[in-house]
C-alpha cells in the first residue's frame, strides 16, 4: 500500500488563511473580509468583497474607472497584469456582480472559493512579488560562498 502525501504550498497566516505580504491596508481589509464571510458560510458576501478587493487593488495603480471592466482593461493595457490573466479578473468581477445583485442566481461556496484562489494569485502578482523583490534589492549584496574548486557559484 502506497501512502499519499499532501504538501502545503500556500503560506498560511496565524488564522489558517492564505498569507500575502506587502498588501496595502485597504486591499488587505477587503480580502480578509472576503475570507471571513466565506468562512462563516456567506459566499455571496465573499464574492462582493473579492470584487471590492479587485477595485481597491486597481486603485493602487491609479486606476479608478467607474466601471470595473474598464479598470480591468487598464490593468492589462498598462502591463500590471498579463493578457492571459484577463479571464481570471473577469471571473472575479462576474462572481462579485452575482453576489451584489438581488436575483434568483446565487454564488455557491465552490464558486466563491475559486474566486478567492484567483484573487490570492492576483494579489501575489500585483503586490507580494514586487514587494519581495524590492526588499531583496534593498539588502546589501551578500557574498556567495565559493563554488567547489574555487570557480564562480
Amino acid at each position: 500500500m502506497q501512502e499519499t502525501l499532501a504538501y502545503e504550498v500556500v503560506p498560511k497566516g496565524p488564522d489558517g488563511t492564505a498569507s500575502i505580504h506587502h498588501l496595502p491596508e485597504d486591499v488587505e481589509r477587503y480580502y480578509t473580509d472576503a475570507i471571513r464571510v466565506l468562512g462563516v458560510g456567506v459566499p455571496d458576501a465573499a464574492a462582493v468583497q473579492l470584487r471590492r478587493t479587485l477595485e481597491a487593488a486597481a486603485a493602487h495603480f491609479s486606476i479608478k474607472e467607474k466601471v470595473l471592466m474598464r479598470s480591468i482593461e487598464k490593468l492589462i493595457a498598462e502591463g500590471h497584469v498579463t493578457q492571459g490573466f484577463a479571464p481570471v479578473l473577469h471571473h472575479i468581477r462576474a462572481i462579485g456582480n452575482v453576489g451584489a445583485h438581488a436575483s434568483d442566481e446565487r454564488v455557491d461556496h465552490e464558486a466563491a472559493q475559486r474566486a478567492l484562489r484567483f484573487t490570492t494569485q492576483l494579489l501575489r502578482n500585483l503586490f507580494e512579488v514586487p514587494g519581495e523583490l524590492e526588499e531583496l534589492n534593498a539588502k546589501p549584496k551578500e557574498s556567495l560562498p565559493p563554488a567547489p574548486g574555487g570557480g564562480p557559484a
